[in-house]
């Protein structure tokens, strides 16, 4: 998944600059414009290559072809944050997560754009306890566990009663 700040490396295993593959993937979509591994292809090359608007508009073509990607909607939403536009991130992750409820990297990007981005520390400790009701052993891009955070923030991992909505859907048996 393209959601580190990590540069990536200039020459590739394949021997071909990251620029190289870029002007690949671009005639490529150039003379197929339908072709949606190609645009997700463009776009991730663009996310590495810190050029966030190609991305978002590489992203956004993809989505065109195939709305319902919650990867390419999370790394859609990614570059909108690296260029200040939080809300359009948040609505991103959101249409990730409404895709696939258990989609973690958006869940946690929510709650990154949340608390270090909009200081709404409530929203990101609500973000947070919903990506441990999918993965009580998450952890955060440093490897600390999101419970240990949510501990830190003087919050309880999981919200009071919701442990109990999540083992027994539908009312229990």
């Amino acid at each position: 998944m393209h959601t580190t700040a990590e540069k990536a490396p200039v020459q590739t295993q394949q021997g071909n600059s990251l620029e190289d593959q870029i002007a690949v993937h671009a005639d490529r979509v150039a003379r197929n414009p339908g072709d949606e591994k190609a645009w997700v292809t463009l776009g991730n090359l663009y996310f590495d290559t810190h050029q966030h608007e190609k991305s978002i508009e590489a992203y956004g073509r993809a989505l065109e072809i195939n709305p319902n990607n919650p990867n390419v909607l999370t790394d859609k939403g990614v570059m909108h944050r690296s260029l200040g536009e939080y809300q359009k991130a948040l609505e991103c992750f959101a249409k990730a997560i409404a895709i696939d409820p258990g989609h973690e990297t958006a869940r946690m990007n929510t709650g990154v754009v949340l608390f270090h981005d909009m200081g709404d520390k409530a929203g990101a400790i609500k973000a947070w306890q919903e990506l441990l009701r999918v993965n009580p052993q998450a952890t955060n891009a440093e490897g600390t566990p999101v419970a240990d955070m949510l501990r830190q923030m003087g919050a309880e991992p999981v919200s009071k009663g919701a442990g109990q909505r999540l083992l027994a859907p539908g009312g229990g048996s």
